[in-house]
């Protein structure tokens, strides 16, 4: 992990691909690539990790780290990649850097948000390299993580079969729809106030239990301000880097790749990053397309957002909050992976 060959380590015009070859750190990008993308409308970064296409030299320990970029009409392009044996915060920290220095070099976005998992380590870097941005989590993480304990704590017995609880149901999903729900009414939910079963119900423990979770965990502590979605109209999950990890998986051949096979599809991507942008500066009003079924949900959730804002403008009681959070219950994940 500490040599590549010099026609790996560059671009075809001489520039720098790897710009870090450490032991446990790898670090590639194209300066040029993320300078463009700076003086194109930079607004957002999403970064996410994936296990499956660290080199076979790591034996399935690390993993590759990249950092997506997206820009003016949502036009989206990786930044970023690097592959690190570790997740701490000063690797995190190190990366990041590699961006802001090209921004200093470049232009530096207005504003910024950064759009992570729940990850302390890339949480806390991205706000000590960023600290004028808005960090904020991904919710598709958020769900998962909240689905997992669900799990844990016993309650799926009373969301389905013979068990089924229609009152904990609907507590259920009013829990799943806080995460479109404006942060200053989250005192006002009753389902955060109690479990919605008697004492002696059987469904109480679990309920309780994952109260007191979502307390000590989301509403306490380093991600209490990271998971609020509303009216926030797009980006809301690092799924982008997803689609961009099953581009991955089209392009290599199979999983944990050689180093070299790595980079030479890293190296396609960024040159297929700079065409990208190359577009979008030479026709300001190029649009990245989006699938139609896609384009669809965010419109109905930007709708739905908009319609609740409207109506607690003009003041909400209990059961309308607890409708909105039932009925945006449904644009949440409510399975496990």
């Amino acid at each position: 992990m500490d040599f590549i060959p010099d026609e790996l380590g560059r671009l075809s015009d001489g520039s720098m691909f790897v710009h870090r070859l450490e032991p446990t750190l790898h670090v590639y990008y194209n300066s040029a690539t993320i300078q463009m993308a700076a003086r194109n409308g930079l607004h957002t970064l999403v970064a996410d990790g994936v296990h499956s296409f660290q080199p076979r030299q790591l034996k399935r320990k690390g993993q590759l780290y990249t950092v997506h970029g997206v820009c003016s009409n949502g036009v989206e392009v990786p930044l970023l990649y690097a592959i690190s044996s570790k997740k701490t915060e000063q690797v995190y920290t190190t990366i990041f850097r590699h961006i802001r220095e090209e921004f200093d070099n470049s232009v530096i976005p207005p504003t910024l948000r950064v759009v992570l998992d729940f990850e302390r380590a890339s949480i806390n870097a991205a706000k000590r390299v960023f600290p004028y941005a808005t960090v904020q989590g991904c919710a598709f993480h958020l769900a998962q993580a909240w689905n997992r304990r669900r799990d844990h704590v016993g309650l799926p017995t009373f969301l389905s079969g013979m068990q089924k609880s229609f009152e904990v149901e609907a507590w259920w999903e009013t829990i799943k729809g806080l995460v479109f729900l404006p942060r200053r009414l989250h005192r006002e939910v009753r389902a955060l106030r109690r479990p919605p079963v008697p004492v002696e119900h059987a469904a109480y423990g679990p309920c309780r239990r994952f109260l007191d979770y979502l307390e000590d965990t989301w509403y306490s502590g380093m991600f209490s301000d990271l998971w609020d979605k509303f009216e926030v109209h797009e980006l809301r999950t690092t799924n982008l880097a997803e689609a961009y990890h099953n581009q991955l998986n089209t392009l290599m051949d199979g999983d944990h790749p050689t180093l070299s096979r790595l980079i030479e599809v890293l190296r396609d991507l960024d040159s297929e990053a700079e065409s990208a942008l190359i577009t979008l500066q030479q026709n300001p009003s190029h649009t990245k397309h989006i699938r139609r079924k896609d384009l669809e949900r965010r419109e109905r959730i930007s709708e739905e957002m908009r319609r609740f804002s409207s109506q607690y403008r003009g003041g909400v009681d209990n059961r309308e909050i607890d409708d909105y959070c039932q009925n945006m219950s449904r644009f949440v994940s409510n399975t496990t992976i």
